[in-house]
């Protein structure tokens, strides 16, 4: 039914779920059929459909209210993994409050283990090797020079 006063109920009576119909303008139990006859019919108002130049992609956000992305421009290495996989932690390159959310936008980030990701953090020359490599990683990709580089992480690692 698409009256507006129309619903629909359910009441429990000795564990058993029975439904009713009620109507909001009568305010009582009705039948259908009351309702279809009904002097006071309202019909609903629907929205208008969107065509289809009006939708947008938005990319997902995460828990601190920043946009996030699931696509590593990094090369591949059996050392770690460029794409998602279950019990996998993501692990930025560029990992400080300013360039973290950079280094998600331009997809310098690795998917590692637990055990990985531990080895990682306490080895800073391992970590140097890695900013070397997503440094040249960006500058190919995005058509870059080291300046330009320097303008958007504040450093060069190279």
């Amino acid at each position: 039914m698409n009256c507006k006063e129309f619903k629909t109920r359910t009441k429990v009576i000795k564990k058993k779920k029975t439904i009713y119909y009620y109507c909001n303008k009568l305010k009582k139990n009705i039948s259908y059929d009351n309702c279809r006859n009904c002097q006071f019919k309202e019909y609903k108002q629907y929205k208008k459909l969107q065509t289809k130049s009006e939708y947008h992609y938005k990319p997902k956000k995460g828990k601190c209210n920043r946009y996030y992305n699931d696509v590593s421009i990094m090369p591949k290495s059996p050392l770690y993994s460029t794409i998602k996989v279950k019990g996998y932690c993501k692990h930025h390159i560029f990992n400080n409050v300013a360039n973290r959310p950079k280094s998600e936008q331009y997809g310098l980030f690795i998917w590692l283990n637990e055990e990985q990701h531990q080895y990682l953090h306490n080895h800073p020359k391992e970590m140097l090797k890695l900013k070397k490599i997503a440094q040249l990683t960006f500058m190919k990709h995005y058509n870059k020079t080291m300046d330009e580089f320097r303008e958007i992480f504040g450093k060069s690692w190279i």
